[in-house]
């Protein structure tokens, strides 16, 4: 079988496409396996490869070796650890979460920042999707978003909040502001405010419910919750700093592969 790819590889989507084109295996779990130290080339020691030739190819600032091996004994996959025994606490807890429905809490909010205070918009739909509701918040959303499982007296929610934030200086002039002037919160409680079509829907209650329990929660906590989330935002904005100061090298890769055995002596 002739490989002419060997004079002709520029880029790794080259590599890939003739890979799949030509019905090569590659190594790794029977798909691929990756190197990231070249200095060392005994692949695995669970595999032993027979190499037949090998090409290298550069992709930017790092290599790609292509090594064509004969066809190898794969290892058998290990056996699934067992699970591990659940803790008390987490034994109670399935055992509390057990006794209570369960409910997804999927709201879209957008953050207005800029104003007196944050304004938050919030947008759901009714349970089969006919309908689309709208609250108005003074509760800064983006303190909310790492909040684990919700569970109510009643209730455990899986939630799932989709969070924008818009700068209202950002805003293009002569537009309507998209806050209601008529809007007039607590300055010392959280709150949130629906039309009362909203209120009075039946579907909503379990929505509902659980703004009520975000909005609760956000009262009590708040301290804590806006310490964490400042906290977080320094943390990453020192990660991309370092990235952008000292970007990684990406790993230089060796790949090795052989052709189906079905096709190798056609």
């Amino acid at each position: 079988m002739q490989f002419t790819v060997w004079n002709s590889l520029r880029s790794m989507k080259t590599i890939f496409s003739w890979a799949c084109l030509s019905g090569i295996f590659l190594a790794g779990s029977g798909v691929v396996e990756l190197l990231g130290d070249t200095s060392s080339e005994t692949p695995s020691a669970a595999v032993t490869y027979s190499e037949v030739r090998r090409k290298v190819v550069t992709v930017d600032d790092h290599t790609v070796t292509l090594v064509r091996v004969r066809p190898p004994a794969l290892p058998k996959l290990p056996a699934s650890p067992a699970p591990q025994a659940a803790t008390a606490e987490e034994q109670a807890t399935a055992e509390r979460y057990a006794k209570k429905g369960y409910a997804m809490l999927n709201l879209n909010v957008t953050v207005y920042l800029g104003g007196k205070t944050p304004v938050t918009e919030i947008h759901w739909q009714s349970e089969g999707g006919q309908s689309v509701y709208r609250a108005w918040s003074n509760v800064d959303f983006r303190y909310l978003t790492q909040l684990p499982n919700l569970e109510t007296e009643t209730t455990v929610y899986s939630w799932f909040p989709f969070l924008d934030v818009c700068y209202l200086k950002d805003w293009p002039a002569g537009q309507k502001s998209p806050i209601p002037a008529e809007l007039d919160f607590s300055t010392t409680e959280a709150e949130y405010f629906i039309d009362s079509l909203t209120k009075n829907s039946k579907d909503q209650e379990i929505t509902l419910a659980g703004l009520d329990y975000l909005h609760a929660y956000y009262q009590i906590n708040y301290a804590d919750l806006k310490a964490a989330y400042e906290k977080r935002e320094a943390e990453n904005a020192e990660r991309e700093l370092q990235l952008r100061e000292n970007p990684p090298k990406k790993p230089d890769t060796v790949i090795h592969f052989w052709p189906e055995q079905s096709r190798i002596n056609r």
